[in-house]
């Protein structure tokens, strides 16, 4: 996260550039809240009333809709647990579309 300039509104340092946005809008992990927004390289993050955040703190975005991840990026990373506190890279699988 890199702002936090009201009680329930977090920015956070991914936009439109970085992820898939066609079906809906991304899907914060690990955080209380929904993405309501995104410009070229922020999500909007409105957070529930009683989420505490900080910055420098990472949240993490899940995918509404997988396809037009693979037009972004040339590689997609697995990691061994999504919802865990600290997921490991385990993978990479190269994204020809």
């Amino acid at each position: 996260m890199v702002s936090h300039p009201e009680p329930t509104l977090a920015l956070l340092d991914a936009g439109r550039r970085d992820a898939p946005f066609d079906l809906d809008l991304p899907v914060p992990q690990g955080v209380r809240g929904e993405v309501t927004a995104l410009n070229d390289q922020h999500a909007f993050l409105t957070l529930a009333p009683e989420q505490e955040v900080s910055i420098g703190q990472v949240v993490r975005l899940g995918l509404s809709h997988p396809c037009t991840a693979f037009d972004k990026w040339r590689v997609a990373v697995i990691i061994d647990d999504p919802d865990g506190a600290d997921p490991r890279v385990i993978g990479a699988v190269a994204t020809c579309f």
